[in-house]
């Protein structure tokens, strides 16, 4: 993780005339991978690289920390899947709306990106609850693996958009609300995502892909088998520069909105490893560099390879 602001903000409290050295650790470079696979699609594998603390974090660098020819392949119920490479500009809408929630970034600017995901051809290798898949990864003279299963889809019992009122008389901005009963079964876990599809003036849809806000993942510790309702921020859009990112909205649902909302079902390894990677990002503020405190689920690398149960629904956002 990137300690530059930490740095800065020793330099503003020494002395003029003190010089200072800071030793930061040395990680290797480790692979990284973001994968899932969800009932009814196809799997989808994303392989990068980690980057140091003071590597750059534009497109060109992120582009280029993407891992190319790999050799990914899936086992499931005594079959194996061989993953192909498909790059650039040949990626599907589907499937490059799967990028964008992956990176954060844009799936117009990740079509002419040079990247690659894997992903199957086959109109059968497709994801079915309850089935279990292993994924196995060999690049750059590494080799991964993990393990996951599809679970049951939670379905919210309702959804809905309430202001937030944290301003007097502000009759404009809220939160997505949402109810749901969990299951009388330990070890359940959720994550929200979501998208306002509504277009700007310029014609372009708001939110190009789905978003998890910080903080999304939960799990069933204290509420196995209970009914309750929570709400969630508006996530923001890495690279996007919206002017909604930047002001008072910031956070923030608007009455106008439409909202597509994904909510994921998964397992236990699979919510520590988005949880910690919440609260990685939200105290270190970086995405690209060695997720050192992350939980992962992958042998031999980093990231997280899971089966997705998914809800779906929509919130239009009315004062």
């Amino acid at each position: 993780m990137k300690l530059l602001p930490f740095i800065l903000l020793l330099l503003l409290l020494s002395s003029c005339e003190k010089d200072i050295t800071v030793d930061l650790p040395v990680y290797p470079v480790e692979l990284v991978v973001d994968g899932h696979i969800q009932p009814g699609e196809r799997p989808f594998v994303l392989i990068t690289r980690t980057q140091g603390y003071f590597d750059p974090t534009d497109l060109n660098s992120i582009a280029n920390s993407f891992v190319n020819d790999a050799t990914v392949t899936i086992s499931t119920n005594g079959e194996v899947w061989t993953l192909q490479q498909v790059c650039g500009s040949a990626l599907d809408p589907a499937t490059l709306q799967d990028a964008g929630d992956a990176t954060g970034i844009d799936p117009a600017l990740l079509a002419f990106a040079n990247f690659c995901v894997y992903t199957t051809t086959g109109a059968q290798q497709l994801g079915v609850i309850g089935q279990t898949y292993r994924l196995d990864i060999s690049a750059e003279g590494k080799t991964l693996s993990a393990v996951s299963t599809i679970p049951n889809p939670v379905p919210l019992d309702s959804v809905w958009f309430q202001l937030a009122l944290q301003v007097p008389g502000d009759d404009s901005l809220g939160f997505a609300w949402a109810r749901i009963s969990d299951p009388d079964t330990m070890g359940n876990g959720y994550r929200w995502a979501a998208q306002r599809i509504n277009h700007r003036a310029t014609g372009q849809m708001k939110d190009p892909f789905y978003i998890s806000p910080l903080g999304s993942a939960y799990n069933d510790k204290y509420i196995n088998g209970l009914t309750f309702e929570f709400n969630e921020a508006r996530g923001r859009q890495f690279f996007g520069n919206n002017p909604e990112d930047e002001n008072e909205e910031q956070g923030y649902f608007k009455v106008g909105d439409t909202i597509a909302v994904k909510a994921y079902s998964i397992g236990t390894k699979e919510y520590d490893f988005y949880s910690s990677y919440d609260t990685n990002v939200g105290s270190l503020g970086d995405l690209f560099s060695t997720p050192a405190n992350v939980k992962s689920n992958i042998t031999g690398g980093l990231g997280i390879w899971a089966g997705r149960g998914v809800y779906l629904d929509t919130i239009i956002c009315l004062p």
